[in-house]
């Protein structure tokens, strides 16, 4: 940033003014003119930010108004937040990653799936972990891996029941140092190969990839294995793929292939994988019976079964830790119900309502701190066990029991009977987060507790309660995980019972929560042009400025608008702190999101900030963005003392066309008669990481020369903000900002 942007007209000699007597209006660079009395009209409703903490989970009570601005205003908490937006997005990528089909986090890896980009799916843990410590490995194993280690990308052949997805796991686990991802039958084999010779470097070394069984694999010609066998290569990546036998008669391919002809019993299978989940002492022990090898033989026959073997292993695993035993007859109807999916007759299985919501609140907060889960399942338990009136006998010493025994399950057990297991917080912190083993159960079991049992009105009490909670992790994953599934599964109902009467809620994490919904919900088509209809009504309501506020939500996510600055731009002008609110943290979204957006979001805040309609709010939101949004400095400058500067201030200084409009609208903040405090408290904030951090420093000071060039007005607000921050009697002083503060002013002359 230099000292040589475009002067501001301001005010000459006298000693610093209070902010917002007299001079320029917000963001008026040269506007001498009084302040305008149009702004931003109080909210009778609309108490605490978008975002904030709220005391109860009913209704906010009118009986007492907040100030419009300053402390104790939402405009004033939601420029408090440093880095909150930051925050919220990687809450809400988590959480949409959670239900939308198993999504690695972030955007780092993408493959083309039928000419499209998608996200990568991670292989799922659970198959990983059957394989590794159960599989029975087949006579021709050793030259499969040769292969595998030649040419990085093998094509298994072989009939079904031979164990070809077992093998290729096994093989990529021994090949593969990095993580292993799970393609879609549907993968373009020709665009996957330009994929990876386009991102090389970006897929980590030792990657590898499963392609099941490909739609197209009819159609693979040599060149196009050539090129993914050199795309592989030049990425350090490994790809093994399965097809049925028959399959790839072209033989050119052949020296490609490799035939499984030697498949395990299917007892063997049974047998190793209980040794796995029982112990080999347990194992041994019920194979040795007669009965039980007589109903494997009779359940699986004598034919290749890889799949059905591991699958009755797991039911009598299950079956033996919960009974201590198993019971033959079960055994049968299980078998019997095996042409339905493994997780129906794995959820349906749970034994009691305890069981049924923990794994409802772990599906919705899928890897959140245990806490958060355990209290969730425990809310959700309360509403759906028989609280109905009974009476109870005392037992034999006298007492009566408790119709609750908290302690029944250990969370070991817990875990272990929902699939799911502890992994610990990260960076070092004390505690355990909880998720399923397999991503994709999430999404799923939400789904079933919805659609197949009468449980619906319990469901979205309960997902009321949990939007409105402490924790904002728990508001977001509850709102995109929790109500947006089910938004997906039943946008009509949804709407009606919840959508519809949220928007125009006085609560307004109740309306963050729409927009979080919708944005999961929207990856449907259909729901998306529903919901365009239903969001364009709450723009237009002009009677209603809680939907309004929910709409810029909404367009802040990209959820229904191709072009939501345009849309945001125009809701600057409505009459409503509640409104400005909730576009900046819609624009604040929108930078978190994507950085290249940043040009456009200034550029729509300098114009609209020189309007005397919009003025205000222009000034507001640009605040709320230049506070909320920070870039870490692992990304950008490894050697930076603070985790993260702003954004705003690390891309203004970096990128020429965004200072111009970046210091004008600094400009107009400081100078701002109805926002300084707000204005203050971010500069302070920026400051605040500046004293710890020297380049971040002489960003500062370089936006302190630019700001204060040719504008003395600006210039004394902040030669009073550095006196403050040195103030003998603060506590937290600011020594090192407030001295290059100051030394740039008297540089500027002011």
């Amino acid at each position: 940033m230099t000292a040589g942007t475009a002067p501001a007209a301001g005010a000459s000699g006298g000693s610093r003014p209070a902010a917002g007597s007299g001079g320029p209006t917000a963001g008026a660079a040269g506007n001498t003119t009084p302040p305008p009395a149009a702004g931003p009209a109080p909210e009778p409703a609309a108490q605490g930010g978008p975002e904030s903490t709220p005391t109860t989970g009913g209704e906010e009570s009118g009986a007492a108004q907040p100030p419009q601005s300053g402390p104790g205003a939402e405009s004033y908490e939601a420029t408090g937040r440093l880095g909150q937006g930051s925050q919220r997005r990687g809450h809400l990528l988590n959480a949409v990653a959670n239900v939308e089909g198993d999504m690695v986090g972030g955007d780092k890896y993408v493959v083309l799936l039928s000419g499209k980009r998608r996200r990568l799916r991670m292989l799922s843990p659970l198959i990983a972990e059957r394989v590794r410590f159960a599989y029975c490995a087949p006579a021709d194993l050793p030259d499969a891996r040769d292969a595998l280690v030649r040419q990085r990308l093998l094509i298994l052949r072989g009939a079904a029941g031979y164990g070809k997805t077992g093998m290729a796991v096994r093989l990529l686990l021994g090949a593969c140092q990095g993580a292993l991802y799970h393609l879609d039958g549907g993968v373009d084999l020709t665009c996957l190969a330009d994929q990876l010779e386009n991102d090389s470097g970006v897929i980590e070394p030792g990657a590898g990839f499963l392609l099941e069984r490909p739609d197209d694999i009819g159609n693979l010609s040599r060149e196009t294995y050539d090129k993914v066998q050199g795309a592989l290569s030049q990425a350090g990546a490994w790809m093994v793929v399965t097809v049925a036998a028959g399959e790839l008669a072209d033989g050119e391919l052949l020296s490609g292939v490799r035939d499984l002809a030697d498949a395990p019993q299917p007892s063997e299978v049974v047998h190793a994988h209980l040794r796995w989940r029982l112990g080999e002492r347990d194992a041994d022990r019920l194979m040795a019976r007669a009965d039980v090898r007589e109903v494997v033989a009779e359940l699986l026959g004598d034919l290749p079964a890889c799949r059905q073997a591991g699958e009755l292993a797991a039911a009598m695993g299950e079956h033996f830790d919960l009974y201590g035993g198993v019971d033959l007859d079960r055994l049968r109807e299980h078998r019997a119900r095996l042409e339905a999916e493994d997780f129906e007759i794995w959820a349906e299985s749970l034994p009691d309502a305890a069981a049924r919501s923990f794994a409802l609140a772990l599906a919705v907060l899928n890897g959140l701190p245990q806490e958060d889960v355990a209290e969730a399942a425990r809310s959700l338990r309360d509403r759906l066990e028989d609280d109905s009136p009974y009476l109870r006998a005392p037992g034999p010493d006298g007492r009566v029991a408790r119709t609750k025994d908290l302690f029944d399950t250990p969370r070991r057990r817990q875990l272990h009977r929902l699939r799911a297991h502890e992994l610990d917080q990260p960076g070092g912190e004390p505690g355990k987060l909880l998720e399923y083993k397999d991503p994709g159960y999430a999404r799923r079991v939400i789904a079933h507790a919805w659609t197949q049992y009468e449980i619906q009105a319990e469901i979205l009490d309960w997902l009321d309660e949990l939007v409105v909670h402490p924790s904002e992790q728990v508001r977001v994953y509850a709102a995109a995980a929790g109500l947006g599934v089910l938004a997906a599964e039943s946008y009509r109902n949804i709407e009606r019972r919840v959508l519809a009467r949220w928007a125009r809620s006085d609560s307004a994490p109740r309306r963050t929560a729409v927009a979080y919904a919708l944005a999961v919900a929207c990856q449907n088509s259909w729901v998306r042009e529903q919901a365009a209809g239903l969001v364009d009504g709450w723009y237009a309501d002009d009677g209603h400025p809680a939907v309004r506020a929910t709409a810029a939500r909404v367009h802040g996510l990209g959820a229904v608008a191709d072009h939501p600055v345009g849309e945001l731009a125009r809701l600057l002008a409505v009459d409503s702190v509640t409104v400005a609110v909730a576009v900046g943290y819609a624009l604040a979204d929108l930078v978190a999101d994507d950085p290249d957006v940043t040009g456009s979001v200034l550029s729509m805040l300098r114009g609209r900030a020189e309007e005397h309609r919009s003025s205000r709010a222009a000034t507001l939101a640009f605040l709320i963005v230049a506070a909320q949004v920070v870039v870490e400095t692992k990304d950008v400058e490894p050697d930076a003392v603070v985790p993260e500067w702003p954004t705003l201030l690390h891309l203004a200084h970096r990128r020429h066309e965004l200072r111009d409009p970046f210091v004008r609208l600094w400009r107009g903040a400081l100078n701002e008669s109805f926002f300084h405090d707000e204005a203050e408290q971010v500069l302070e904030q920026w400051a605040r990481l500046a004293e710890r951090d020297s380049e971040l420093r002489e960003m500062f000071r370089l936006l302190v020369g630019a700001i204060a060039h040719g504008d003395v007005r600006s210039g004394r607000i902040l030669r009073g903000c550095a006196d403050d921050w040195v103030r003998p009697d603060r506590i937290a002083q600011l020594p090192l900002t407030a001295r290059v503060v100051r030394a740039q002013l008297d540089l500027e002359g002011v």
